[in-house]
């Protein structure tokens, strides 16, 4: 196949050719070494005319690199300190465990050891400050529609990034750390607040997930969350991967956008399965390059008129909020819970 639409709709074309990619995997010539900046975003396999697995293809590729050791500084970084700390940043665990715990007590929120319907899996980005932020406001959000759920110091890693980068390993062994608490407190529904989770749980794990903003959909048709502020505001919403692509998510986050008084919703010319990727995925969120993804689609963003690009991935809001500062523009990136939050308490 010579078509080009896998290389047409590439976040990273100008770094490398996936058809001399899907060459060089059947060939088992291992040269390709800018296949790192793959940010797993699957628009090539989704738009595929022959249905070729590229995504996979790239994974398999990386497997190998990785069990030869030859991986760049960053990526080799981020997985040292998921082994190590259960999350890529290098935050050590305890400051991690000291911030749930902390957000248990302030937010009256069950432990593990209770009785509970749902468990809500924070993530690695409980290691970061700017979405943890998020996380409170999400927290006041679920007390508000009294969901009954916990939250627990151990949780660590789920794996997705690091089964996106190739190190199945270390993959496993996290895999094996979840299952096994889960297995210990009985544990089969999880709320998760990144897509990057909701994809591996649903699809690698043995548990009913589900995403925060649905159960923030639901509890807007069953009358469990209110909202008592207008927010007036023009939003567009920029469609994660994983949310999307990988999952079919599309229609919920608007609609919980568009529920709320006096915002109105402005569409990016690539949305929903033709959303553009902020470039974060597969651990770019910790890379710097010439590739700036994060950039394009912000200046999309700012194409709209809109005063706010929301989110509902904390990989996504990482990556825009630096596009915003490197452009210079007065545009708030705000995740949608900081939305309804706005909306329901005013704040």
């Amino acid at each position: 196949m010579q078509c080009g639409t896998c290389s047409a709709g590439c976040v990273s074309r100008e770094s490398f050719n996936l058809r001399i990619l899907v060459m060089n995997t059947m060939m088992e010539n291992l040269s390709e070494e800018s296949l790192w900046d793959c940010t797993t975003c699957l628009t090539c396999q989704i738009r595929c005319p022959r249905g070729i697995p590229l995504k996979d293809a790239i994974v398999d590729y990386r497997k190998k690199f990785v069990e030869l050791g030859r991986i760049p500084p960053e990526i080799r970084d981020m997985l040292n300190s998921v082994q190590k700390f259960r999350n890529p940043f290098g935050e050590p665990h305890h400051n991690r465990r000291s911030w749930i715990s902390l957000l248990k007590k302030n937010k009256e929120i069950k432990s593990i050891e209770e009785d509970f319907e749902w468990l809500w899996y924070i993530g690695c980005f409980g290691a970061d400050h700017r979405s943890r932020q998020v996380f409170e406001k999400t927290a006041e959000i679920f007390q508000s529609m009294e969901l009954d759920f916990a939250v627990t110091e151990d949780e660590g890693c789920c794996g997705n990034d690091v089964l996106g980068v190739g190190e199945e390993g270390l993959f496993e062994l996290l895999k094996e750390e979840n299952e096994s608490l889960f297995r210990k407190y009985g544990i089969n529904k999880v709320i998760t607040s990144s897509p990057h989770c909701y994809n591996v749980f649903k699809n690698y794990y043995d548990v009913d997930a589900i995403t925060a903003i649905e159960l923030l959909y639901h509890g807007i048709k069953n009358g469990s969350v209110e909202f008592s502020y207008d927010v007036e505001a023009k939003v567009t919403f920029h469609d994660p991967c994983y949310l999307g692509r990988y999952n079919g998510i599309y229609e919920i986050p608007r609609k919980v956008i568009e529920a709320i008084y006096n915002i109105e919703l402005v569409e990016m010319p690539r949305n929903r399965v033709n959303s553009f990727c902020c470039g974060g995925g597969s651990g770019n969120f910790l890379r710097e390059g010439d590739l700036r993804p994060n950039v394009l689609r912000v200046k999309e963003a700012i194409s709209t008129g809109a005063d706010i690009l929301a989110v509902a991935c904390p990989v996504c809001l990482n990556m825009l909020e630096d596009g915003v500062k490197t452009v210079n523009s007065d545009l708030e990136v705000m995740d949608i819970m900081e939305i309804v939050h706005l909306a329901m308490f005013g704040e």
